[in-house]
């Protein structure tokens, strides 16, 4: 399952001369294609991308938080995922308003997904739900220093190598990855296709620590 909290609206375009409605209509189809690619599953909330947000403070205001809350809730008690993973840390590292909330929202959402009280109109139409772990796919973009603090708290750390092949798909899966990232060209997000050992690291935020590295 892949959740996008907006549909990419205030974004820029690198190919064309769509912008605001249209943008969010064509990046809506390059997730979707994406997804073709892939075999996840593309869910949305009622987000509204507005452009560079300074904090998530601005963000949620534009967004009215509660109702974004609800949606986050709703797509976790509807998709019932074991594992959450967020793209963004919680903080100012993000770079982005729009992306330290999508990681404040996924803490939140993790807990009160499970919470009768949250949100329980929703309720008549799906069943509360507790997701086992919620990680954060960090990196040395964020940290320079990981690979030293993976070793220093490895009880904090799961580590994925996301280069394995699959003989029976005939790709690794980061030759999948690549060929899933490059349907975003308005963003220029194409990515060459590579194999061999590519090591992901997540960092876990809430939820039992699994010792099998499974």
């Amino acid at each position: 399952g892949y959740l996008s909290l907006t549909r990419g609206d205030g974004g820029q375009n690198l190919i064309g001369t769509e912008k605001s409605e249209l943008m969010g209509l064509l990046r809506t189809q390059e997730l979707l294609a994406a997804r073709r690619i892939d075999g996840g599953e593309q869910f949305f909330t009622r987000a509204v991308d507005f452009g560079y947000s300074k904090n998530p403070e601005e963000t949620f205001t534009f967004w009215e938080k509660e109702k974004i809350l609800a949606d986050v809730v709703w797509t976790i008690r509807k998709f019932k995922p074991d594992v959450l993973i967020t793209r963004f840390p919680p903080t100012s590292r993000a770079g982005h308003g729009h992306h330290t909330a999508s990681a404040i929202l996924a803490e939140e959402a993790f807990d009160l997904a499970a919470d009768p009280k949250a949100f329980p109109e929703q309720l008549e139409f799906v069943e509360v739900w507790q997701p086992k772990r919620l990680f954060h796919n960090t990196s040395s973009w964020w940290y320079k220093d990981l690979p030293e603090r993976v070793v220093a708290h490895p009880d904090s750390f799961v580590t994925v190598d996301v280069g394995t092949y699959n003989p029976i798909l005939g790709q690794s899966y980061s030759e999948i990855a690549s060929e899933s990232r490059s349907q975003h060209r308005s963003q220029g997000f194409g990515a060459g296709k590579d194999r061999g050992e590519k090591i992901e690291y997540l960092k876990l935020v809430k939820g039992e620590h699994s010792t099998e590295n499974d």
